[in-house]
Order: structure tokens, then C-alpha cells, then sequence
């Protein structure tokens, strides 16, 4: 029975224990360690890696060793022709050989260097990647953890209202016993509170939804609570003017770092195409032990060892006529790349303009919506107190609750609006 007991105070302590609270800073870091898209991104960007030490190594010189055994017949001699009996020669029937070689590139072109900075450029695409999918994920987990703000304001708001439309609802009933007012005041303001709790059902099922996704990206159970720490951002929050965001996004936005890079793999593909055309120049040097000595006259049944070491040079005459048009398709790369690149820069300054504009005006929006609370506010004091009085009508005082109300929604959403839109110009300009 002790047991028992104990077992159900732990469980109603972990049922009283307060959810975890998370700031922003902390559901990024917890983003970052276990999103599976960023976690991809490492993966490739360690894949460019090796490749790129790869393509440092290719530049060694190519050593091998080479042995071969084989097993010989008797060597038949046609010499009255196919269709007569050969004469058979008996020959060695055991050969075997054991060297080594060795080839080092003196010169090809560039080809070789021009690969290692290929991949030097592919690991830096990588890595802008990289940062690329990171911000992409930090904003969608702050427009969750905003979403998840906004709905607790909102549920609060609405805790609050109902709380004050039921002591108003006591309030009417009074009267009507009275006489004061009709059956059906007593019904409308009952029917605005049931609406009421349905608006805060609908918006803890959608705090619950922005719960489950957050915990999906930061790779915890799904069902774990959550509950934010991070406050609203000032009303009055700032952001630099648009010239000085634009020079931070030139410089640190990873679309456009990575078109930059890949218009500058097309400048090297395009020489390496060029350099199909140039000679080749290599150092190559081999020893071989062999048996039987068959290669030079007089043949001798025995060991002997051969090295040879000298220039490989080569000239593909046929790449003058050949590679022509292969030149030119890499040139119309090139142009490709670079109206790529300033497109790139033209999305950014047209995505960084709108959310710099959306910004202010959500600025605007929280001033706008503080005044109306005032006004609403003391609307409402006047037609409650005229319709106590039964000089207005309830809709005239249920109207008035609900500006009022719309006027704090206002507030919160404009509030949130422009905390996302502040965090957008961040990850516009790279900076997120």
C-alpha cells in the first residue's frame, strides 16, 4: 500500500510540474543539433571534403605494381599452310614477370590544379548550403515557437473576457428577474460566451500542433510540452536602414555567396575545356624482373631485369577541330552563371524590400492597435454602463466587448508579425 501511495504522489508531483521553458536561442541550438535536413547538409559537406583530398592526392605521382604468370604451349608452325599438319616447336612453358612503374604529370594544362580548385569552390557551395538549410530551419522553428506565443496571448485574452462576460452574465440575469430586460439579452450574451470557449478550444488544438512541430525538429517526442520563455520583442525595436542591410546580404547571403561560387566553377570549367586542346608532359619510370629472356636476341631461358625511365609527351591534334564547339558551350555557361547571379541578387533585393516595408508597417500596426485599445476600452465602459442603465441595447454592448477584444488580438498579432518579420530580414541578409 506504501508502494501504491508513493507511486501516485510522484505521479501527481509530474503532473503538477510546470512544462519546460525554452527561449528562442535555445530551440535553435537544439534545431541545429537534430534537424535531419542540416544534419544531411554536414553529411555532404564532408563529402565535398574528401573529395576535394582526393583531388590534392590525384596530383602524386601514379605508382603500381605489376606481376604476371602464365603457362605456355608448344608453338605450332604452319608452314605448308592451315590446312596441312604444323610443326610443333617446343618453347618455354613458364614465364613470369614482377616490376614496378611509375608516372608523375609534369604538365597537362592546369587540369590537375584546376580540380583542387573546383573542389575548394564545391566546399565552400557546401558550406553556404549548410548555413542556407540552418536559417531555413531556425525560421520555420521560430515561426512555430511565435505561433505558440501568439495563441497563448490570444488564449489568455479570451480566459480573461470570459471571465468578465460571466460576471456581466450574472449580472443580466439579475436584471431580468427584475424585469429590466428581455429573455432573449439573457440568451445572447450566453450564446457569445459558448462561442467564446469554442475559440479557446480551436486555439489550444493549435498550440498544440505548433508544440508537435517544434519537438519534431528539435528530434524530441512529439507529445513532450513546451513552453516559451522569450517575451515579445519591444514595440519600438529597430532594425538597420535597407542600404545597410542590402551591402550585409551582398556579403553574407548565402544565395547569392552561393551563385558567386558556382559562376566561378563555370569560369574554371570552361578554361579546363580550353586545355583540352594543350599537350601533355609526364615523367614515367618502371623496373621489371622477367622470365624467360625473350625479348632481346639472343632469347636465354633465365631471370633478367629491365628499367626504363624517360619524357610521355602527347599532343591531341584532333581536339583543334573537336573541341570547338565544347569551348563554346562552356562560354555560354558562363554568360548562364552570371544572369543567374544577378537574378539572385534581384530576388534578394526584392524579398529584402518586402520585409523590411512589412516590418515597419507592423511597427505601425502596434501603434495603431494601442490607441484602439484605449478607445475601445473606455466605448466599452460607456455601453455597459447605458446598457445597465437601459438606455442601449445588449447587441450595442456585446459589439463594444468584441472591438475591444479585437483591439488586444490586434496588438498580440501585430506584435508577432512583426517579431517574424524581424527574424526574415535576418535570415534574408544571412545573419540568422
Amino acid at each position: 500500500m506504501f508502494a501504491i501511495a508513493s507511486a501516485h504522489s510522484r505521479a501527481q508531483s509530474s503532473l503538477q510540474q510546470s512544462p519546460p521553458a525554452f527561449s528562442l536561442a535555445e530551440i535553435w541550438q537544439k534545431v541545429a543539433a537534430n534537424s535531419k535536413v542540416i544534419n544531411m547538409k554536414e553529411l555532404e559537406l564532408l563529402q565535398s571534403k574528401e573529395q576535394l583530398q582526393h583531388a590534392q592526392v590525384s596530383r602524386l605521382p601514379d605508382v603500381s605494381l605489376n606481376g604476371e604468370f602464365t603457362k605456355l604451349s608448344n608453338l605450332p608452325q604452319f608452314e605448308d599452310g592451315i590446312l596441312h599438319s604444323p610443326t610443333l616447336y617446343p618453347v618455354s612453358h613458364t614465364a613470369y614477370n614482377l616490376g614496378a612503374s611509375v608516372y608523375f604529370d609534369l604538365y597537362r594544362g592546369g587540369q590537375l590544379n584546376r580540380r583542387v580548385n573546383a573542389q575548394q569552390i564545391n566546399v565552400k557551395i557546401g558550406e553556404q548550403e549548410r548555413n542556407l538549410s540552418a536559417s531555413e530551419i531556425k525560421l520555420l522553428a521560430t515561426a512555430c515557437y511565435l505561433d505558440l506565443l501568439r495563441g497563448q496571448a490570444f488564449q489568455e485574452l479570451l480566459l480573461q473576457d470570459i471571465e468578465e462576460q460571466r460576471k456581466v452574465l450574472v449580472q443580466i440575469k439579475a436584471i431580468y428577474q427584475n424585469g429590466v430586460v428581455l429573455k432573449s439579452d439573457v440568451l445572447r450574451a450566453e450564446l457569445k460566451l459558448s462561442k467564446q470557449q469554442l475559440q479557446v478550444d480551436q486555439i489550444k488544438n493549435e498550440n498544440t500542433l505548433a508544440v508537435q512541430k517544434m519537438n519534431l525538429l528539435m528530434g524530441q517526442e512529439e507529445t513532450l510540452p513546451i513552453e516559451p520563455s522569450q517575451p515579445f520583442l519591444p514595440d519600438t525595436v529597430q532594425v538597420l536602414t535597407y542600404e545597410t542591410l542590402l551591402a550585409n546580404a551582398a556579403t553574407h547571403a548565402p544565395e547569392i555567396n552561393i551563385s558567386k561560387e558556382e559562376r566561378n566553377i563555370t569560369a574554371l570549367q570552361l578554361r579546363d575545356v580550353k586545355a583540352n586542346s594543350l599537350p601533355s608532359v609526364g615523367l614515367f619510370a618502371n623496373y621489371a624482373y622477367n622470365y624467360p629472356q625473350g625479348r632481346f636476341y639472343p632469347y636465354v631461358l633465365s631471370l633478367y631485369g629491365l628499367g626504363t625511365v624517360g619524357l610521355r609527351a602527347s599532343f591531341p591534334i584532333s581536339s583543334l577541330f573537336k573541341n570547338k564547339h565544347q569551348v563554346n558551350s562552356a562560354a555560354l555557361a558562363v554568360k548562364i552563371a552570371a544572369v543567374e547571379h544577378e537574378h539572385t541578387a534581384d530576388q534578394i533585393r526584392v524579398r529584402l524590400r518586402e520585409a523590411y516595408l512589412q516590418f515597419q508597417h507592423e511597427l505601425e500596426r502596434i501603434k495603431v492597435a494601442k490607441a484602439n485599445i484605449i478607445q475601445t476600452t473606455e466605448n466599452l465602459r460607456i455601453v455597459k454602463n447605458s446598457y445597465l442603465n437601459q438606455t442601449s441595447l445588449i447587441t450595442d454592448y456585446l459589439d463594444a466587448d468584441v472591438q475591444l477584444l479585437q483591439s488586444k488580438f490586434d496588438l498580440s498579432a501585430a506584435r508577432i508579425a512583426a517579431q517574424l518579420q524581424y527574424y526574415q530580414i535576418q535570415k534574408i541578409t544571412g545573419t540568422l
